[in-house]
C-alpha cells in the first residue's frame, strides 16, 4: 500500500458508467473527492437533453491518507486506485488544481498571437476566471493553445489561450498562487 498519512490525490478507477455513482458514495462517506464533468446536448429520436458527462471516463480523484484507502477500495463500483509498480500513484495537487479551474471556468478563451512563446515552455495564466492554471505552450496552425495535463492518467486537455493572460513559470512565484 504504502501510502503517507498526510492526504494526497489519487485517481480511482471505476466500472464503466458508474463514475457519478461513485462520487456519491465517496460523498455520503465524507471522502474528499472530485468528479470533473461537462455539460453537452444529447439528441435522442423524440427529444434534446442538456446532461452532464464525465470529462475523464470511468476516473473519480481522491484526496486521501491511509486511513481511508481500504474504504475507497471498498466503495461499490470501485475497481481500483491507479498504481504503478504495486504502489498508487500520487497525482500532483497542482494538476488536480488546473483541471478544477478549467471546469469551473466553464468558458472558452479565444486565441491571440501577441506575444511570442515558444513550443514546450510551461506558462501560468496570471489573470481572468482560469488565473492560476498551468500548462504547457503548444502552437497548432499559428495560434497559441495551452496544454493542460493530468499526467498519472496520461490525459490532457488542450484550450485556446490569450497571450496577453499567461507568464513563463521561471518568472511567476507559484507559492503565491496556492499551486505547488
Amino acid at each position: 500500500m504504502l501510502l503517507s498519512a498526510v492526504p494526497k490525490w489519487y485517481a480511482v478507477y471505476t466500472r464503466s458508467r458508474a463514475e457519478k455513482k461513485v462520487a456519491e458514495e465517496f460523498r455520503k462517506q465524507e471522502i474528499e473527492h472530485y468528479l470533473p464533468l461537462y455539460k453537452t446536448i444529447r439528441q435522442w429520436s423524440d427529444r434534446k437533453k442538456r446532461i452532464e458527462l464525465p470529462l475523464i471516463r470511468s476516473y473519480v480523484f481522491v484526496r486521501i491518507g491511509r486511513k481511508d484507502y481500504l474504504k475507497v477500495l471498498q466503495t461499490l463500483h470501485v475497481i481500483k486506485i491507479v498504481h504503478f509498480l504495486g504502489k498508487p500513484v500520487p497525482i500532483p495537487e497542482w494538476q488536480v488544481k488546473n483541471l478544477m479551474i478549467l471546469m469551473g471556468a466553464q468558458v472558452e478563451v479565444s486565441a491571440t498571437d501577441i506575444k511570442n512563446y515558444e513550443k514546450g515552455e510551461e506558462v501560468i495564466i496570471k489573470s481572468g476566471i482560469l488565473q492560476g492554471l498551468r500548462g504547457i505552450i503548444i502552437k497548432i496552425k499559428g495560434k497559441q493553445k495551452i496544454l493542460v495535463t493530468i499526467s498519472a492518467l496520461n490525459f490532457n486537455i488542450v484550450y485556446d489561450i490569450n497571450a496577453l493572460l499567461i507568464e513563463k513559470i521561471n518568472n511567476v512565484n507559484t507559492t503565491n498562487t496556492g499551486i505547488v
